[in-house]
């Protein structure tokens, strides 16, 4: 699944502003107005390398070649090509309320989740390197198909029983290190596009839906830190797993080998931070606990 927490990392959005002073000391009316605005102004000031495009932007067609646009959540939209529409990318895991909103024209997104910005440059620099990979692979795999010479040795002519023992395996290693080619530049690109996909974030996501905890949501950290959010029920059901009280919680985690980064926070939920092997750990101790 696409890493969209990565994506927004550090980008402004619209709960936060709405917290602020400024905002909360205006008529009630007017606050959703003014954060929106606030909003738009922190996330030009802060990534002026990056387009944003407020509510008033809605009456303009989208922006030619955009494919993508991260709304006043964080969250990202995709475009669906050829049909003018925008949808929801939903992010890693159970968490409530998202990926929800049907398919939006442009001047529909603006509307209702401006301010839109679009994603950071890595992302599609990133993305045009995986593409090429894979153009590059099925290139090749097309001539290997069609029986396009390889190395002076014909992929596609009729392995034959008699064949000369020298031939065979001169051609059989040819086409094993074409075939190895590929796969490394595809495997080389994958490694590379660490802002489209985030294994350790999409794998312990799964563990958690999977082991039961449907109101948690794994992602990353402002620091860069594998950051659980686990609600009050999902907290007392992990410390059930650890065997443990709610409290211990933390220290049960660094008995079995999960370093903690941060401990919990605020009244109505529990966040733990971890590191990328503590989070690749929890994701092992939940699947165990499932199986």
């Amino acid at each position: 699944m696409l890493n969209t927490t990565r994506l927004s990392d550090r980008l402004p959005t619209l709960e936060e502003a709405a917290q602020y002073r400024v905002v909360l000391v205006l008529p009630p009316d007017q606050r959703e107005v003014a954060a929106r605005a606030l909003v738009a102004q922190q996330r030009r000031e802060q990534f002026p390398s990056r387009r944003t495009w407020e509510a008033k932007d809605s009456l303009l067609p989208a922006p030619e070649g955009l494919i993508a646009a991260l709304d006043n959540k964080g969250d990202l939209w995709r475009s669906v090509p050829g049909t003018g529409e925008w949808r929801e990318v939903p992010r890693p895991g159970p968490a409530l309320g998202q990926g929800t909103s049907g398919p939006l024209l442009w001047s529909q997104l603006l509307r209702e989740y401006a301010p839109a910005t679009e994603p950071p440059g890595e992302w599609a620099q990133q993305r045009a390197v995986v593409m090429d990979a894979l153009r590059s692979a099925h290139v090749e795999l097309d001539r290997l198909v069609t029986g396009t010479v390889v190395g002076g040795i014909g992929t596609g002519t009729m392995v034959m029983a008699d064949e000369d023992d020298d031939d065979l395996l001169d051609r059989a290693k040819r086409l094993a290190d074409c075939l190895s080619g590929v796969a490394d530049r595809l495997h080389a690109a994958v490694d590379a596009a660490e802002i489209l996909h985030d294994e350790v974030i999409t794998e312990l996501a799964r563990a958690l839906s999977d082991a039961g905890l449907s109101e948690s949501r794994a992602s990353r950290g402002p620091n860069g830190e594998v950051s659980v959010l686990l609600s009050p029920a999902d907290a007392d059901l992990l410390a059930e797993m650890m065997a443990v009280s709610a409290t211990l919680l933390p220290m049960s985690l660094r008995h079995v080998g999960v370093k903690a980064l941060g401990g919990f926070s605020g009244p109505q939920h529990t966040t733990v931070h971890f590191t990328d092997d503590g989070g690749g750990l929890l994701t092992k101790l939940l699947r165990g606990h499932r199986s």
